[in-house]
């Protein structure tokens, strides 16, 4: 079985190998008799034919579309406590971040099928996927966060959630913050989410390539929430303010060096908090645009993807969705991980929005960037559409679905040092 994607890439490696090796015996030569050639394309179609299966399987996984794995007994666990980490969207690396332990920690557990590992720890790694297992182990959560229930501490990243300091009336120890979780997780949700109760989960939305960690992305929530209430805007949110013409000076602000920074206090002055957090391991958001108690809103990023290109177009997209879908009695939060196709309504109207407010399809049909690829092509038209060159690059490298175009012009490492991250 495939755990990680450096033997995912070696078994891609290996088929293209076999490969040429089968082709190279379909013509056999006098020194090579077809009978042995035919046992020899025989030996290889069935290695090729494994390793295929593997390849499969692990994209299946990794894609989300295996939530349910059967185990004809206990022995079975540890394969099914790998796959659903894969199903999960997490490294092994993700993982040892959840738990508090080293990532190579992880890879022994997984090499050896978990034979060292205590059932504490087997019960642990089982609470920080979100699996239950019944007659069937089954990944529980889907793209809409129905319920999260703050005292089953244990599907919360609370050693990630210890090293990044937000438990911060707390003063002790890593391991006695695990022994407390049970109250210390609680109590931060409903501490710093004024908003935290089973109902106030219903209508969120996540749009995710693979299984949504619920619990993580509460706790991402949380955070975000308590971060925004710290420093509010004066004015509430009102959406009639997001006007075109609001847009379009949003969008103008990526001709300036600082253009994130000043995109911050722009939001302020209609009512929304620009928060910038990490995104929690398995989770893999982009940004998150929420509704805030107080009449406020909220674009929350977790910058990702350090570009200046991702972070406009993931900017405007969440200014879609408080445009469009957030609002009462529709989304109370809705998040996003925009490298995942956008399989439904909501997330087609606001990555559309924002594709219309970076470049609208009338200048974009008059780009010859689009066609050339060319770096002063790309910079010649934006200048004539009066946005940064990184959005024009962007577009025709989203467009193309080839991210190694115009590495020097989507701004690599322009944003997180603009907020101190």
């Amino acid at each position: 079985m495939i755990t990680n994607e450096k033997q995912y890439r070696s078994s891609k490696a290996s088929i293209e190998k076999l490969a040429e090796a089968f082709a190279a015996l379909e013509t056999p030569t006098s020194d090579f008799p077809e009978v042995f050639a035919k046992a020899q394309r025989s030996a290889l179609r069935s290695q090729i034919d494994e390793l295929e299966e593997d390849v499969r399987f692990y994209e299946d996984l990794r894609a989300g579309k295996i939530s349910e794995f059967s185990a004809d007994s206990l022995h079975d666990l540890p394969d099914i406590l790998i796959q659903a980490r894969i199903a999960r969207g997490m490294s092994q690396k993700d993982l040892g971040d959840f738990l508090g332990v080293a990532e190579q920690q992880i890879q022994r557990y997984e090499s050896d099928r978990y034979r060292m590992a205590s059932l504490d720890r087997l019960t642990e790694v089982a609470d920080a996927l979100n699996v239950r297992i019944v007659e069937r182990a089954q990944l529980v959560g889907g793209p809409r966060l129905d319920s999260v229930d703050p005292t089953v501490w244990q599907a919360f990243p609370v050693a990630e959630m210890y090293k990044r300091g937000w438990f911060e009336d707390f003063s002790g120890t890593l391991s006695q913050a695990k022994k407390t979780a049970s109250d210390l997780i609680p109590s931060f949700l409903r501490g710093t989410h004024s908003q935290f109760a089973p109902m106030a989960l219903h209508r969120k939305s996540v749009r995710s390539s693979g299984q949504v960690h619920e619990a993580s992305i509460a706790a991402w929530e949380a955070r975000v929430r308590a971060l925004a209430d710290r420093n509010p805007p004066d004015c509430a949110f009102d959406r009639d303010r997001l006007t075109a013409e609001w847009v379009r000076g949003l969008v103008g602000l990526s001709l300036e060096h600082n253009g994130p920074r000043l995109a911050a206090d722009y939001l302020r002055d209609v009512g929304i908090s620009l928060v910038i957090e990490r995104h929690l391991p398995g989770t893999l958001l982009d940004g998150a645009a929420l509704a805030s108690a107080d009449h406020h809103a909220i674009v929350a990023m977790t910058l990702r993807h350090d570009r200046l290109d991702n972070f406009w177009f993931t900017l405007l997209h969440e200014i879609g969705h408080l445009k469009l879908h957030i609002r009462l009695g529709e989304y109370a939060a809705i998040f996003d991980d925009n490298d995942s196709p956008a399989a439904d309504k909501v997330e087609q109207d606001a990555d559309y929005f924002a594709q219309e407010a970076l470049i609208p399809e009338a200048n974009w049909n008059l780009a010859v960037s689009r066609f050339t690829r060319n770096d002063k092509a790309v910079v010649a038209d934006a200048k004539r559409f009066g946005v940064a060159p990184a959005v024009i690059a962007g577009r025709i490298r989203r467009d193309a679905n080839d991210y190694t175009l115009f590495r020097t012009l989507v701004g690599n490492g322009e944003v997180r040092r603009q907020f101190d991250i």
